[in-house]
C-alpha cells in the first residue's frame, strides 16, 4: 500500500489529466472530484482511477442549448463528465437562487464518479442539492436476467448546523460496477446477492477475477437491484430522470451517461436557520435512538464517509498495488515522473 497526502496527489492528477488534452482548469475540477471520493474512503471513484483520465480524446466547447428561468439542458461537448457535471450544478444553483427551485440536465456527457461531489456543492449556498444518473445497461429487472438498466445512483445534500451535513450517494443496484472491481483488485471474494450470469443463476465467491471481469459483462452478466423489487423499482425511476428528460436513453438505449441536477433554496420555503435547527435536532434524535443488538452505533448517511475524511486528511489517501502499478506505468508511458511529482511535500 503506497499513501501520499492530499496535495501530493492534486499536483500528480493535475499533470495526469492534462495528458487528456483538458485544460489545466478541468484538470483540475476532475483531480478534485477524485481526490474528494478518495478521501471519503470511496477508492473505486478515487485516485486509483486517474489512468482512465489520461486517455486522449476530442473535446469541445460546453454550452447551453435550452433554458428557462428553472430549468436548462447543458451540452458537454465530450468534456470529461466531472467538469460537466460541476458547471451543471453551478447552473442549477445560480437558478435555484432566482426562482427557489433550480435544474440541468447534460447530453453528450461522461461519467461524472462521485455524485456526492456535486450535491453537496448546494451545501455551501444553504441548498439541498440533488444528482441522478442513467448509466449502461448492466442491471436485471427484478425477477429477470436480461441487463435492461443501469447501475442508476443518485444523491442527495442537505445542510445541518452544528451537525454533519446528511449526504446520500448510492447506486440503486446492490453495489456499483467499480466496487466489483475493486474487491477484484483486493483479491476479495464476490459476496452472494451481487451478480447473476446471462441464465439467473449466482455469481459469488471466487468465481471471476480481473482477467474475466470484462468477458463476464459482455456475456450478459447482470448485477441485482438492492432492496429486492422497491429497490427496482427506484432504479428504474432514477434512471427516467437522468436519461429520459435529456433523451439520452433509457433502458438499453443509451446515448453515453444521463444526469440531471436539481437545486433547492431553503430560503424560498422557511428561514435557513428554522431548517438547520430541525435538521440538527432530527441527527440528535436518530443518535439517541438504543442500538439494535449486533450493530455498535446508529449512523446517519454521509458519517462513515465523514470520519474517513477527517483520517485520511492526516494520515494520507493510500492507493492498492495493483493500482499503484498501472498509475506509474501510465505515468512514464506518458512521460511523467509519478515519483517525483509525489515526493514532493
Amino acid at each position: 500500500m503506497h499513501v501520499y497526502s492530499e496535495q501530493q496527489w492534486r499536483r500528480l492528477g493535475i499533470e495526469m489529466v492534462k495528458l487528456s488534452g483538458a485544460s489545466r482548469e478541468h484538470a483540475e475540477v476532475v483531480t478534485n472530484v477524485l481526490i474528494s471520493g478518495s478521501l471519503r474512503g470511496i477508492d473505486s471513484h478515487g485516485v486509483r482511477i486517474l489512468p482512465y483520465f489520461t486517455e486522449k480524446r476530442e473535446m469541445g466547447e460546453m454550452q447551453v442549448t435550452k433554458e428557462t428561468k428553472a430549468t436548462a439542458m447543458l451540452d458537454a461537448a465530450n468534456v470529461w463528465g466531472p467538469v460537466s457535471a460541476e458547471k451543471a450544478m453551478r447552473i442549477a444553483i445560480e437558478k435555484a437562487a432566482d426562482t427557489g427551485l433550480g435544474s440541468c440536465s447534460v447530453i453528450n456527457g461522461d461519467w461524472i464518479t462521485n455524485l456526492f461531489y456535486y450535491s453537496a456543492m448546494a451545501i455551501e449556498r444553504d441548498m439541498i442539492g440533488m444528482v441522478f444518473v442513467r448509466d449502461n445497461a448492466c442491471c436485471s429487472p427484478w425477477g429477470g436476467t436480461i441487463p435492461v438498466t443501469g447501475t442508476d445512483p443518485m444523491s442527495m445534500a442537505i445542510p445541518a448546523g452544528k451537525k454533519d451535513p446528511i449526504v446520500l450517494d448510492f447506486a440503486t443496484t446492490i453495489v456499483a460496477q467499480g466496487h466489483v472491481r475493486t474487491l477484484l483488485l483486493e483479491g476479495k471474494p464476490l459476496p452472494e446477492g451481487w451478480l447473476i450470469d446471462r441464465s439467473g443463476n449466482p455469481v459469488h465467491g471466487n468465481a471471476l477475477s480481473l482477467q474475466n471481469i470484462d468477458e463476464f459483462w459482455e456475456k450478459g452478466g447482470s448485477l441485482l437491484p438492492f432492496g429486492t423489487y422497491k429497490g427496482y423499482a427506484l432504479n428504474l425511476a432514477i434512471g427516467v430522470l437522468g436519461g429520459a428528460l435529456n433523451l439520452t436513453g433509457t433502458g438499453t438505449r443509451w446515448k453515453g451517461q444521463g444526469v440531471t441536477v436539481f437545486a433547492i433554496d431553503i430560503a424560498a420555503f422557511v428561514p435557513v436557520t428554522e431548517f438547520k435547527d430541525e435538521i440538527d435536532r432530527l441527527v440528535t434524535e436518530i443518535k439517541a435512538t438504543p442500538v439494535r443488538p449486533g450493530f455498535k452505533e446508529v449512523l446517519l448517511p454521509g458519517e462513515l464517509e465523514y470520519r474517513a475524511m477527517a483520517k485520511r486528511k492526516r494520515e494520507g489517501i493510500p492507493i492498492d498495488d495493483k493500482s499503484w502499478t498501472i498509475l506509474l506505468q501510465t505515468s512514464e508511458k506518458n512521460g511523467i515522473d509519478a515519483l517525483a511529482l509525489l515526493s514532493r511535500p
